[in-house]
């Protein structure tokens, strides 16, 4: 390795990394879910783009005589003092992957803040090479998780009849409380939530009675235009009434009706059989599955 030059990305590294992440994202055996944000390189140089320029990425690239070989990166929130990685990401021809990517994470983690605590891969099932290296470095397995999509129907869907709404600020509180309830060490806090409620992102609730028993929170992703359900809650003791369905029903019909998305998607744990069947019961299919894998810091 003597001939290969580790360096920090430059953004006007991102082309050609995009490249490479589009490329390896088609096969399974190379395929980083957390990179898998747009089908062309051009919608993942995006949004490298819109996240190097809000100071929330860090990757590193090895060159050998001017040749992209190999890159690996990370998508921070110091806030919550978490990075996500992406890849890592490298040419065919190498002759030692195994050390070629080790050396990329040793200087990634170099360049990473200071207050970051926890880094989480996660990478499809048959990516076993890749797996295999993040458990060498220290993470450890958490569990595996499916992604499920759904696709926009060809006919229009029929109007729903349901006390699913949009949330309204009188109950943002309700909202706050289950989130924390439901999902106490997530990623986004129920007011990270509401504070990015816009055009683009929306909470509905289920609500009766001036009680809330559930929420769900959907999103549309920029890079890539398609639809995400990122949260899906119901309080415990409200659960098997049919308001899971009813959320998803809400969600999907303003996602593909008002937001005109071509899919959405969502992921589950693989321990949440009964949401599994749900999601697959108002038209969700399986397309992969990943490895979650946990480093602390």
């Amino acid at each position: 390795m003597n001939d290969i030059v580790i360096r920090p990305a430059y953004p006007e590294d991102f082309e050609s990394i995009s490249k490479l992440i589009a490329d390896h994202n088609k096969t399974p055996a190379t395929h980083c879910i957390q990179s898998d944000t747009s089908e062309d390189y051009q919608g993942i140089q995006r949004e490298l783009t819109g996240l190097d320029l809000s100071s929330a990425l860090r990757f590193v690239v090895a060159l050998q005589a001017d040749r992209l070989i190999g890159t690996v990166g990370c998508e921070l929130d110091e806030e919550l003092g978490r990075g996500w990685m992406r890849g890592p990401f490298i040419v065919a021809d190498v002759d030692d992957w195994t050390a070629l990517a080790a050396a990329l994470l040793s200087e990634l983690s170099a360049l990473l803040l200071p207050g970051i605590h926890w880094l989480d891969s996660f990478l499809n099932i048959a990516n076993t090479r890749g797996n295999a290296l993040y458990l060498s470095q220290g993470f450890r397995q958490l569990r595996l998780v499916h992604v499920y999509v759904a696709a926009a129907p060809d006919q229009p869907l029929p109007a729903l009849t349901s006390p699913c709404n949009a949330l309204q600020p009188q109950r943002a509180q309700d909202f706050i409380n289950l989130h924390q309830a439901i999902f106490p060490q997530t990623y986004a806090t129920g007011q990270r939530i509401l504070d990015q409620i816009d055009d683009s992102h929306q909470v509905f609730v289920y609500a009766r009675k001036d009680e809330v028993s559930g929420y769900l929170y959907a999103a549309l992703e920029d890079s890539s235009g398609d639809g995400s359900i990122e949260f899906v809650g119901v309080r415990a003791d409200a659960r098997g009434q049919g308001i899971g369905r009813q959320l998803l029903q809400t969600a999907l019909q303003w996602l593909f009706a008002v937001k005109r998305v071509p899919q959405a998607t969502l992921v589950v744990n693989d321990n949440l059989t009964n949401a599994r069947a749900l999601y697959e019961s108002v038209g969700f299919s399986l397309k992969y599955t990943g490895v979650h894998a946990r480093q602390e810091r």
